[in-house]
């Protein structure tokens, strides 16, 4: 069985988010930068699960949470999808020094996704 190993939340506003979730849940955000203009805000939720907060987009908008399910093997995960009556959204994208993500909707147009992490052994 798989686990969901991610959780990605759109964000108009990181601060009052950062404020909301850590003031409600109890979330500590830890600001990870991803390029000259992008911050990738996570929380750490403990085993092996984290969330975080993404920026809205076209392709992104209120609600439009996804879910990352653990993969050991992206490249056939990902391959499956159409199989089965999904639509590849984005392929495979490496994330140097963490892993590899890809997105997919799935028949019902959900965007999901699979996260093989870099470290063998943890999701």
């Amino acid at each position: 069985m798989r686990s969901i190993v991610h959780i990605e939340i759109p964000s108009a506003d990181n601060d009052a988010q950062k404020a909301f979730y850590g003031s409600l849940l109890g979330w500590q955000a830890t600001e990870v930068p991803m390029g000259d203009d992008f911050t990738y805000v996570m929380f750490d939720l403990g085993n092996n699960m984290g969330t975080a907060l993404s920026p809205l987009s076209d392709d992104i908008k209120p609600g439009d949470v996804i879910l990352y399910f653990h993969s050991d093997d992206l490249d056939a995960d990902i391959a499956r999808v159409a199989e089965l009556g999904g639509e590849v959204v984005l392929p495979r994208q490496d994330i140097p020094g963490f892993g590899a993500l890809g997105i997919f909707k799935d028949p019902t147009g959900n965007r999901v996704a699979f996260w093989q992490s870099a470290n063998p052994g943890q999701e």
